[in-house]
């Protein structure tokens, strides 16, 4: 009975028929977003990593030109450089010999050098000849002869500058001890110098200076979440410089994902093992002082849980459908068959000698007779059905187009508002003043309230405009003046009026650049009650066979011509808005171009604002 039944096919195929669409646009969904949001997450993290390492960098240097400072009295008699070069070995001196006491200058270069950078934490200088170890921490200077200390090796096993990766502060074999302080409880980093007997490589002394994490820790949090992404920052034997937490000081990267990158360089791989799966980022660091990489570990349950939410909507939605469509096709089976019941009911009545029906021909089976029943009326019937089908199908898509474009425009100025947001957490303030300045303008011009704005809300595109310009050519290279009367600023304009002028100059008056360049803009109202608004330039100006081409392409009506569709725009529409003896007026020479609007304020809503000031 069920595979002879019309109606409960018709419920399976209209179930199969919502089923199969929305099972396939869920995954294909799905599998988009994700490899959308890889993308676009690995092009993000790329940018954070090439901004990390430059600062990382800039850092590393500037620390290097502070130890490089002890270089600055070469030639000085009793500097520093000097005094430590005069230092002689105790052993090889005539008996009775006193050294030069050199413990004031060392004293104030050391102390100067801890105050020039806050995060200095100690400071340790090991003169060789006699063994003798300098250190300042807070302030406090000890000086003994330490015949313990041996100065650390550079790893990659050169006699240059390095940087130890962070662990406890140690005493550096000293036996002299300084009130309320204990070794091995704050983490830091070294940077140890060797000291050289110019021009040779010998060393005659080891600088080593101990730092705090707090800048490092600094730049390394502006690479990374903390909440759900991992950032190490390991010199080139493994050791770890910075990573989260605490429990890594002194400590190695043993993982096996490390072996993908260890020849420098930078890029991405997927990787998947017991510890980690998601996304292995790297970035290799070559500073003066430190040589490693930076590496950021991205989980795939961070990265891909848009994607999840996004397919669970879709999941849901589908469901829904679902749930929609088996109810439709019980109601759309139920309803179809019954009147097809019914008739053949009736029919049969017919057949039986009722003389109400009337049937011109009889088939032998239901279905002849249902079509040469309901012929004529089914045919009157589809027709009108057809047509107000086609109606409703060409007004929803009306609709689904204009609901398009309301959408679309309103998605990008929030999606502006959003970057202009992240840039403010960021510090970037000029980012968001651009930002800003373009979403204003975006607003301005998807405004469709109306076609004519008051003269302030004109002004202020124009000067959004303007904004975005000097970014493009140079703040110095550009300035806009702008003198407008108060009476002049409340009346209402055509919208985009000025900018077409504005652009002009950009195209024209500054086509071979931009240097010591001046747009001026001013309006006013004369004594004939016109309002007269003038823009100016110093660009090229306008030759005089150009300039009379122009103005007489502006008297015609017929379009077409050497004036542009800007000018003849912007007269057509202050003409059809607002006056039709409204005026543009243009000056050219080699100082400059000049574009003058007369706007006669002869429209109701002019003059009632003008009576009222």
């Amino acid at each position: 009975m069920f595979k002879h039944s019309i109606r409960n096919r018709l419920m399976a195929l209209v179930l199969l028929a919502a089923v199969i669409p929305a099972g396939v646009s869920v995954m294909f969904s799905y599998l988009y977003t994700k490899q959308s949001v890889t993308e676009q997450s690995v092009g993000q993290n790329r940018k954070l990593l090439t901004l990390g390492t430059a600062n990382l960098d800039n850092y590393f240097q500037g620390i290097n030109q502070r130890a490089l400072s002890i270089y600055s009295g070469i030639n000085i008699q009793s500097s520093f450089y000097t005094s430590i070069l005069e230092v002689k070995d105790p052993n090889g001196l005539p008996k009775g010999t006193v050294q030069p006491d050199n413990r004031n200058v060392v004293l104030s270069q050391l102390y100067n050098l801890f105050l020039s950078d806050r995060n200095i934490f100690k400071i340790h200088l090991y003169i060789r000849a006699n063994k003798q170890s300098n250190m300042l921490l807070k302030g406090q200077f000890r000086r003994e002869i330490n015949t313990l200390y041996l100065p650390l090796s550079n790893p990659n096993g050169s006699n240059r500058p390095f940087v130890e990766v962070t662990h406890p502060d140690y005493s550096y074999d000293m036996k002299s001890g300084f009130p309320n302080f204990k070794p091995g409880e704050t983490p830091v980093f070294s940077a140890h110098f060797p000291i050289y007997k110019t021009p040779s490589d010998e060393v005659i002394a080891d600088l080593s200076i101990d730092f705090r994490l707090s800048d490092l820790e600094k730049i390394a949090k502006s690479m990374y979440n903390s909440d759900t992404e991992l950032l190490y920052i390991a010199n080139e034997q493994g050791k770890i410089l910075y990573a989260p937490g605490s429990d890594w000081i002194g400590g190695a990267i043993d993982n096996e994902w490390r072996k993908r990158f260890q020849g420098g360089g930078s890029g991405h791989f997927s990787w998947r093992d017991k510890e980690f799966k998601g996304i292995v980022m790297y970035r290799h660091i070559d500073s003066a002082i430190f040589k490693g990489d930076i590496i950021k570990l991205v989980p795939y349950e961070t990265l891909y849980s848009d994607a999840r939410t996004i397919s669970r909507i879709n999941t849901g939605i589908g469901v829904l459908f679902l749930i929609i469509a088996g109810i439709a096709g019980v109601l759309i089976s139920i309803g179809f068959t019954r009147p097809i019941k019914k008739l053949i009911s009736y029919t049969q009545k017919v057949q039986i000698g009722q003389l109400d029906a009337s049937v011109d021909s009889v088939s032998e089976d239901e279905f002849g007779l249902l079509a040469r029943k309901i012929t004529d009326m089914t045919r009157t019937i589809n027709d009108l059905i057809l047509q107000e089908y086609r109606l409703e199908i060409a007004n929803k898509t009306n609709q689904l187009k204009v609901l398009q474009a309301q959408v679309n425009p309103h998605f990008l100025y929030n999606a502006l508002q959003s970057i202009a947001s992240l840039s403010l957490r960021y510090n970037a303030p000029k980012i968001y003043d651009l930002i800003y300045s373009l979403g204003s303008m975006m607003r301005y011009s998807m405004t469709t309230d109306g076609n004519q704005v008051t003269l302030q809300n004109e002004i202020e595109h124009v000067e959004n405009y303007v904004i975005l310009q000097r970014e493009r050519f140079g703040e110095e290279n550009l300035r806009m003046d702008v003198d407008i009367g108060e009476s002049a600023r409340a009346v209402i304009v055509p919208k985009m009026i000025l900018q077409p002028l504005v652009e002009n100059i950009f195209k024209h008056g500054f086509r071979d650049g931009i240097k010591d360049g001046i747009i001026s803009i001013a309006a006013k109202l004369d004594d004939e009650g016109r309002l007269v608004i003038t823009v100016r330039d110093n660009g090229m100006g306008i030759a005089g066979e150009r300039l009379d081409e122009v103005r007489n392409c502006l008297k015609r009506v017929e379009p077409g011509g050497f004036c542009g569709i800007g000018l003849r725009n912007v007269l057509a529409r202050l003409r059809l808005q607002i006056s039709e003896r409204s005026q543009l007026l243009l000056q050219g020479g080699e100082g400059g171009a000049e574009v003058v609007l007369i706007i006669p304020l002869d429209n109701t809503g002019n003059r009632k604002e003008k009576g009222t000031e």
